[in-house]
């Protein structure tokens, strides 16, 4: 456990620059807004610039072996880059341990290297983003195209390492649920724990709407919140009064302080986040400023939640402890419980100047007026791209009718894309229709590769929609592909469990002709599984789309 911890560790860490990388992101953004008509330099700065001196300190020389430090001919480093040394050496830890112990870190590692691969392409892109502000690029910069493409890479990683997380947090929990569950010792500890769960549960339910931009329920959870922490804290002396140091609250080392604090520390934090509403910069969307201040307190409450976990750790305890206590006085039998992750930021890039309207035209073409007439919709599009898809122009012909179809859906339609290949990958996941451009330039980027593993993207799928299902609409699976195969029991189980919560399921079949009577047979096999089969050598796969879009 405490190795899967460095995981936890790892993305902790990692919060901490992204923090840092958001900020500098919007500076950038409201720079471009504000240098429009006029360029103003006084707007153009970032972290690097304002921390332009250099440091030093005993032991920093061990730092310079990662790539991403660069000390000058004295030995120091460039103040900036400070707050990349406890990312750097957690990932170096991780990958140390993935080393030693490939076994414990099997299940996990896939998606744990995609999600350092994308935390590692959001530090390049702010690496760009330094670049333009302490070389001035932005002076020689038409109409900030350059600076503009650094945000829209920006957007994009932000995404990618928010999507990632949110899999790899999941992904640790099943494993540590399913393999490594909590020892039944320590009562007192775990009945606090659950406790405090109940909370932590409401703010991940809670977190998830505000991403989705749905703060429709902010009340209802502010009084949940506030009617768990006055229950909680009452529930103190009944689970935790025979641990020890009960009583003592001006010590920070006891369960029961720790306990405590969560709830207490709370009121000064996320309490105030229902009802404090301040007005965003005018280029930043109210939603990711609503849903960033809501990540600023979810953070403070998972460091407090943590701090309680690490007196489950003996050794941790003692460590932190020792002053106080002595090894006689600690139980090194303790459990080890895995820890939570704190939170990246949100950062989406938009033209304030040319904001895109979602309308359909004065004269409305009849697919516009379908798709106005039908129920909202997510259509969640799990595509084929593996190699073969680059033939006979079969993955340029699904992006221009997939991009058809983004064009005429509204700001209530949502979209994701799930590509698989050797691996599959979240592209996008429960996008508003009203994200255009950005939608657009997604489609347009997919690129086919390597193999076709079709259970790794029904598995993705069903994560997506565990945390991204449209309550109140119709979500439906597109699986596109130019292949045959035999579904597997586990990808049946998977299309059973997705059809018992109501999620439709369409296979569109892109290949070479089939004979009538074998495309007669897979619909019939097909209707029998609840699935919808489309050949496209019989019907258009701009219709198909739209059938599937509006029925």
């Amino acid at each position: 456990m405490r190795e899967l911890n460095y995981v936890i560790e790892l993305m902790n860490a990692f919060s901490f620059c992204n923090q840092t990388w958001y900020f500098d992101a919007t500076k950038l953004q409201g720079a471009v807004y504000t240098s429009s008509k006029k360029l103003n330099e006084n707007y153009f700065y970032c972290d690097k610039t304002m921390h332009k001196g250099w440091i030093s300190y005993t032991g920093l020389e061990e730092k310079f072996r990662f790539p991403e430090i660069t000390p000058n001919a004295e030995k120091m480093i460039p103040a900036y880059q400070a707050d990349y040394i406890p990312w750097l050496e957690a990932k170096e830890t991780v990958f140390k341990s993935m080393a030693k112990n490939k076994k414990l870190f099997e299940p996990i590692a896939p998606i744990l290297i995609s999600y350092v691969a994308a935390t590692d392409s959001l530090f390049k892109t702010h690496e760009a983003l330094n670049n333009y502000i302490t070389e001035k690029i932005f002076r020689s910069d038409n109409e900030f195209r350059h600076a503009r493409d650094i945000l829209i890479a920006h957007d994009n990683w932000f995404e990618q390492c928010y999507l990632l997380f949110k899999q790899l947090d999941k992904a640790l929990v099943d494993y540590t649920n399913e393999y490594y569950s909590p020892l039944k010792t320590h009562g007192e500890l775990q009945q606090g724990l659950q406790e405090l769960n109940l909370t932590m549960k409401l703010l991940t339910e809670w977190e998830n709407e505000l991403y989705l931009e749905n703060s429709s329920n902010n009340a209802k959870h502010d009084t949940v919140l506030r009617s768990l922490n006055e229950s909680g804290l009452k529930k103190d002396s009944l689970y935790l009064y025979k641990t020890k140091g009960y009583g003592y609250l001006s010590s920070g080392f006891w369960l029961h302080t720790r306990y405590r604090t969560f709830y207490t520390s709370m009121r000064s934090t996320i309490y105030w986040y229902a009802s404090s509403k301040g007005t965003p910069e005018p280029y930043i969307k109210p939603s990711q400023k609503y849903y960033n201040d809501f990540v600023r307190s979810y953070n403070s409450v998972t460091d407090d939640y943590n701090d309680y976990i690490a007196i489950s750790d003996a050794l941790t305890y003692w460590e932190t402890a020792s002053c106080c206590l002595s090894r006689s006085e600690i139980d090194t039998n303790q459990n080890v419980l895995l820890m939570a992750p704190r939170l990246p930021y949100k950062f989406e890039y938009e033209e304030k100047k040319q904001e895109e309207k979602d309308s359909i035209p004065s004269e409305v073409h009849p697919d516009a007026l379908l798709i106005s007439k039908a129920q909202p919709h997510h259509l969640v599009y799990l595509l084929d791209a593996s190699s073969s898809m680059n033939e006979s122009g079969k993955l340029t012909h699904l992006k221009e009718n997939a991009s058809y179809l983004v064009q005429i859906q509204r700001a209530i339609d949502q979209i994701s894309i799930v590509t698989f290949s050797g691996k599959s990958q979240v592209l996008m996941q429960a996008i508003p229709c009203d994200q255009k451009k950005h939608i657009l330039e997604k489609i347009d980027h997919i690129h086919a590769f390597g193999q076709t593993n079709i259970q790794s993207g029904f598995e993705t799928v069903k994560t997506l929609l565990s945390s991204s299902k449209l309550q109140k609409g119709v979500n439906s699976v597109l699986l596109l592909t130019d292949g045959e195969f035999q579904l597997k029991e586990e990808t049946l189980a998977i299309i059973n469990q997705l059809k018992a919560n109501e999620i439709g399921i369409c296979f569109v079949y892109l290949g070479e002709p089939l004979k009538k009577k074998t495309t007669k047979a897979l619909e019939k096999k097909y209707s029998d599984l609840g699935v919808i089969f489309y050949d496209t050598n019989r019907i258009d796969l701009k219709e198909a789309l739209l059938k599937i879009a509006t029925e």
